[in-house]
């Protein structure tokens, strides 16, 4: 994961919007990261529902946008030629993913995605491109001390349990680290081999 306090911009993908809404606390996370972040419109639209309300997220993600902790932007120029490169065969990303590639690339930001596909064609295709998730968000308001650790677990257990995250390989140590197996069990979202892993030591 990079320093992500050397960076000025986040471009999150739409499982990773629909995390922080799971966990109830977008607002609260928004505000505490240093970085602007930033969600491409086709990964906005994405967005249909709060997990941790079981309603609609429109009047969700109006409010993050009306209080500026979230900005919207579409793609222009070479970044819809990427996009249709990365929509289209061999690597077939859905609409949301290629266009928060696309536009991290143009913005020169990292890309917050928690999806495997995405995740691998990124590291094959675009080295440079700095990647992060969203369990590498909690880990990085823990470590620079914007939250305590108390906090991020309930947040972190929230986001596994409400809106079913997706944790990257190398985010499942920590994550692990942080719940314990016992509670890990309890999200199904967490590979049972890792669990099985981790227990192992």
């Amino acid at each position: 994961m990079p320093e992500l306090e050397a960076v000025d911009a986040l471009a999150i993908d739409a499982s990773v919007l629909i995390n922080l809404l799971g966990c109830g606390a977008a607002e609260e996370i928004l505000h505490a990261l240093p970085q602007a972040v930033l969600i491409e419109q086709r990964a906005l639209s994405e967005v249909l529902h709060d997990p941790s309300r079981r309603l609609p997220a429109r009047d969700q993600r109006e409010r993050l946008i009306e209080r500026q902790l979230l900005q919207v932007r579409q793609l222009a120029g070479p970044g819809i030629e990427r996009f249709l490169e990365l929509v289209a065969a061999p690597h077939e990303l859905d609409d949301g993913e290629a266009a928060t590639i696309a536009w991290a690339i143009d913005l020169n930001a990292v890309a917050v995605l928690d999806e495997r596909k995405a995740r691998r064609i990124v590291r094959e295709c675009y080295p440079d491109l700095s990647l992060a998730s969203t369990a590498g968000l909690f880990r990085t308001l823990l470590e620079q001390g914007r939250m305590d650790g108390s906090r991020v677990r309930g947040l972190l257990l929230a986001a596994l349990q409400q809106a079913r995250m997706s944790v990257p390989s190398d985010e499942i140590d920590w994550v692990m680290g942080v719940l314990g197996v016992e509670v890990a069990e309890q999200c199904p979202s967490i590979r049972r081999h890792a669990i099985r892993r981790f227990a192992r030591g």
